[in-house]
């Protein structure tokens, strides 16, 4: 049974329960006392259950849902599946308060299981696309290019971006040789490549040819910001601290952090939902939770 610090005053008056009484019922549930009220003859106390759970705002008077220790008995005693429907009437800053009680590694590997969108919302947010892919090593850059997403012909239009110097030791990297060769030609030359072939000349670019070649694919299709992998999207964040982390994160709306607020323990998680408004707290109790209210007793 759930114990709480109910509003005496108002059992009292509302359901003309006596104090003397209310001290024999000490070890019971409210509805347990409402029932021995009801056969007593009590008809407040026979409409108890339909009535508390049809007006939330009724609820939150006898249970004194404004008081947090009330609220937090309540939630430590639902399951973790419980406690994350109430999390989604919780506002982003509350739920980040939750996600700081992990450390840096923890948080960096969370945001890796965030939806593309939403990841790339939190990389754009925190720094534009030139700067993210100047900092990007070698590796991630050539996964970007494999994406099944990007083909060939999107790949020749974004070498507009490419400087001259960058597309003849693209192809001095390529061939093995020295190139002397005109960008024309050398367009040319790439276009006539077999995808395999082409796949290994784009991965010949040096660094700045590669962030030049990428920047012209976003440009045409700002989207592909996605196929960055989880681990490409939150390198730059490895040598940020915790706390530039979290706020970058604050651009997430509640939906979008509820998966990494599930990996809360769950005393935690009960600890951070004691922040929902009482009255959102009352009215989600009655409408999903009313075997919760029928085990809610008093503290005397």
């Amino acid at each position: 049974m759930i114990t709480l610090d109910v509003d005496l005053s108002y059992l009292s008056r509302y359901y003309n329960i006596s104090t003397h009484s209310l001290e024999q019922y000490k070890n019971k549930s409210i509805t347990q006392i409402m029932q021995i009220e009801a056969q007593k003859g009590n008809p407040k106390a026979a409409k108890f259950l339909a009535r508390i759970t049809s007006e939330p705002e009724e609820l939150a008077k006898l249970f004194q849902l404004i008081e947090p220790k009330n609220r937090y008995l309540i939630l430590m005693n639902m399951n973790q599946e419980d406690l994350m429907k109430i999390m989604q009437f919780l506002r982003p800053e509350e739920l980040l308060l939750g996600l700081s009680i992990f450390n840096h590694d923890v948080i960096i590997k969370l945001m890796q299981e965030l939806d593309p969108e939403a990841l790339s919302k939190v990389v754009l947010s925190t720094m534009d696309e030139s700067k993210f892919i100047k900092a990007l090593p070698d590796d991630y850059m050539n996964e970007f290019l494999s994406s099944d997403k990007i083909d060939k012909n999107m790949m020749m239009k974004a070498m507009k971006e490419i400087d001259d110097d960058q597309l003849q030791k693209m192809m001095e990297h390529y061939t093995g040789e020295p190139n002397y060769d005109s960008r024309d030609v050398i367009m040319g030359k790439l276009g006539e490549l077999e995808s395999d072939q082409f796949m290994r000349a784009m991965t010949s670019f040096e660094a700045k040819g590669k962030q030049q070649l990428i920047m012209g694919l976003l440009k045409q299709t700002p989207d592909l910001f996605q196929e960055f992998s989880p681990e490409a999207m939150t390198y730059p964040f490895q040598t940020m601290e915790k706390g530039d982390i979290l706020k970058s994160l604050s651009v997430l709306e509640t939906q979008e952090l509820l998966p990494m607020v599930d990996e809360l323990p769950q005393n935690l998680m009960a600890l951070i939902a004691t922040q929902i408004d009482p009255k959102v707290f009352a009215e989600v109790l009655c409408d999903d939770f009313k075997d919760v209210i029928a085990n809610c007793g008093i503290s005397i």
